[in-house]
């Protein structure tokens, strides 16, 4: 195989893969359960996000609501994260600073109780500063030394912020989240 045929196809393999994750974007990450009260179903949903290293921001029974504080992906050396549903969603992370808020719905319907998962999923936006030659480039972003890295979040003089961009929802970890909150509750 030459080089030129081996080129050509990473590059279907990179179109096919660009391909395949719109395509889950559509899914809906929700199952009705019976025989279950929503203070059962938090529970599990609150363990489950637990055990995958997400952190609770908001804990509402009554209102059948739970939020996780935002949680930074899991790199390709973090072994033990369970954040990265999908090839696509680790190669993601490990080429962006991205984050994931988990939201769960717990809500009645039809006579059994619906759960619902959210994933939202956000980008780490720094502004380009050029560059002012290679001498200052070690700390073109931060101050930093080789003992300790630092990241020193200051607003640009030039009116440009460090934001977070929302890319939408990940259907992959949303569907993993609800299979282990059903695995959960077949445990308990």
């Amino acid at each position: 195989m030459t080089t030129v045929q081996m080129l050509a196809l990473a590059a279907a393999a990179v179109c096919l893969a660009g391909c395949g994750g719109s395509a889950q974007k559509t899914a809906i990450a929700e199952v009705g359960i019976t025989g279950l009260d929503a203070n059962t179903l938090m529970a599990a949903a609150q363990e489950t996000l637990g055990q995958m290293h997400f952190t609770m921001d908001k804990y509402d029974v009554e209102a059948g609501y739970l939020r996780t504080r935002p949680l930074r992906a899991g790199q390709f050396f973090e072994l033990w994260r369970q954040d990265n549903a999908s090839a696509l969603a680790a190669g993601q992370a490990n080429l962006d600073s991205l984050r994931r808020t988990v939201e769960v719905f717990v809500e009645p319907q039809d006579g059994m109780m619906g759960l619902r998962c959210a994933v939202t999923v956000e980008k780490l936006s720094l502004p380009p500063r050029p560059t002012q030659g290679t001498t200052r480039l070690a700390g073109m972003y931060t101050a930093s030394s080789s003992r300790k890295q630092t990241l020193a979040l200051a607003q640009d003089p030039a009116g440009k912020q460090i934001e977070w961009i929302n890319l939408g929802p990940d259907a992959a970890l949303e569907q993993r989240i609800v299979g282990r909150i059903q695995k959960q509750l077949k445990k308990g």
